[in-house]
């Protein structure tokens, strides 16, 4: 299946969290990336390098190394364009989402994917599929 990845998966496995939910993160995420084609877009690693230095103090040369060698050679990074702007801006006007969230399910809906990997409940008024840890 094609599975769009969102930033917090990213920040999770970038951070330094708790060693119990860490291990259940990796497994995860070696699993998708086993199992299924990954994509994400150039805003959720935007997202990750500030919310990575922002909330978790983490740098952000460090957080590049994480994209360079841990994102990059499993998911595929879509660019932005033009048409996923028009998309979601009528995804803004019809569910109410936060621009970047309405930019991610653009990215999603004009490259045919069918799933997004997101913590984020905002996600669960549209017809996507959201998928997450234990579900």
């Amino acid at each position: 299946m094609k599975l769009f990845i969102d930033t917090n998966l990213f920040v999770y496995l970038n951070s330094r969290i708790p060693e119990e939910i860490a291990d259940k993160l990796d497994e995860f995420y070696a699993n998708l990336t086993q199992n299924h084609e990954l994509y994400t877009d150039v805003l959720v690693l935007d997202e990750l390098i500030h919310v990575s230095r922002r909330k978790y103090g983490i740098a952000q040369g460090d957080t590049i190394e994480f994209i360079d060698d841990i994102i990059l050679p499993a998911v595929r990074v879509l660019p932005l364009t033009f048409q996923d702007y028009l998309t979601a801006k009528g995804i803004i006007r019809q569910y109410n989402l936060r621009p970047s969230d309405a930019l991610h399910v653009a990215v999603i809906e004009n490259n045919g994917l069918q799933t997004i990997v997101s913590e984020d409940e905002d996600f669960d008024v549209l017809p996507l599929k959201r998928l997450w840890l234990g579900g």
